[in-house]
């Protein structure tokens, strides 16, 4: 259960962890339209359901034991099934290094203190399986591909957990995202794999959502933030990043996609900078708190970031069509709409987390004042008959 505190925006306790369902939700839909072979996924589930299981008793050993073991058993089947032809099967890969994602935010869910060096060790981990096996981007040199596409997977990983602050937020723009990345992977860039784990992704999220916008009877936690975060960051360079050498427009495919996380995680690390608070310690300054404090209730702040979504989706959409100069100019449009909206919100910022000059005037003038107490001059009343 996750209760309310001071840095949080939810008001209720509510019911953590419903990234178990998508995670779950995931594989087995993934197996059924045979993305999965099912001799992966049957095992690979019933370790993540006896590891949860241990870790709702509070049994952390037995919990961290049947991880480790799901993880290994997910790995060390594609190797003794495949053989030498291992390493050709991307999508398993794939799925193995999620697992590690998942497991990390599932218990830091639980613990509530898990250190961020921690969590970014796997978090490495997890993106090493993707980058050396999956595939990295193909537009630079290799060493400078493999460092890019590591500062891209945990840096959109780290944008998913942070948007996750409102109801829906998070698992509506990931859905939305998804549903984009598989239509483009279809039209454009021919990626049938890529298409149908996005497709999946985006199906199992909106079946998700209803639980969680607008009042949520469940949160799905680091261990579906986390995993969104790096299943579509890899889902954008599988989809353009491995199939192009040469830079042209569709580079910017999965940044366009991605525009919204991208921009809250870039808004509230410039302001916490300024402002001189950790960027790792949670609060209420995200872009969609600010909405609300301009005036929009919850639902329609989410609302307008999901609107914003769809638009950069299909500018998206159109902008592989065009020509250098066009699809220029779509994205200098896209990008001073969030620069306005992110000038807009800053001053809602600085009007709280910023100390003004005035404030500063008066503590100074106030500790070098000092106070004389003066005794009271008036006779005591005289007591009433």
């Amino acid at each position: 259960m996750d209760k309310p505190r001071a840095d949080r925006f939810h008001t209720k306790t509510t019911a953590l962890m419903g990234g178990i369902g998508i995670m779950i939700s995931f594989i087995i839909v993934s197996t059924l339209i045979e993305i999965l072979p099912i001799w992966w996924s049957v095992p690979v589930t019933l370790g993540v359901l006896i590891s949860v299981s241990f870790l709702f008793r509070d049994k952390k050993v037995s919990s961290y034991i049947a991880s480790t073991l799901t993880v290994v058993t997910a790995i060390g089947s594609i190797l003794f099934v495949y053989g030498t032809e291992a390493l050709e099967h991307k999508a398993l890969w794939l799925y193995s290094g999620s697992l590690i994602i998942f497991f990390t935010g599932a218990y830091d869910d639980k613990s509530k203190a898990m250190e961020p060096k921690v969590k970014l060790f796997f978090q490495l981990l997890a993106s090493s399986i993707a980058i050396f096996i999956v595939g990295s981007v193909s537009f630079l040199p290799p060493v400078l591909s493999h460092l890019f596409t590591f500062f891209w997977i945990i840096g959109v990983i780290n944008a998913l957990n942070l948007v996750d602050n409102m109801n829906g937020l998070s698992p509506g723009s990931a859905a939305i995202s998804s549903l984009a990345f598989g239509v483009l992977s279809i039209i454009y860039f021919h990626n049938e794999q890529v298409a149908l784990i996005s497709l999946v992704l985006a199906a199992v999220l909106f079946g998700f959502l209803p639980n969680n916008y607008p009042n949520a009877r469940i949160f799905m936690g680091d261990s579906g933030s986390m995993f969104l975060g790096y299943m579509l960051s890899m889902i954008g360079v599988m989809q353009s990043w491995t199939v192009t050498t040469s830079i042209d427009i569709s580079i910017i495919t999965p940044i366009l996609l991605l525009a919204y996380p991208i921009f809250d995680v870039t808004f509230v690390t410039i302001n916490r900078i300024r402002s001189g608070r950790p960027i790792y310690v949670g609060g209420k300054d995200h872009s969609s708190h600010l909405l609300v404090k301009f005036g929009l209730s919850p639902a329609k702040a989410v609302l307008l970031f999901y609107c914003l979504s769809i638009i950069t989706a299909v500018i998206s959409y159109y902008i592989n069509t065009l020509n250098l100069g066009y699809a220029g100019t779509a994205c200098t449009i896209i990008l001073s709409t969030f620069c306005l909206i992110g000038y807009t919100l800053t001053k809602l910022h600085d009007k709280e987390y910023m100390p003004s000059k005035a404030d500063d005037t008066e503590e100074s003038t106030n500790e070098n004042v000092e106070v004389i107490t003066v005794p009271s001059q008036r006779k005591p009343l005289k007591k009433a008959r």
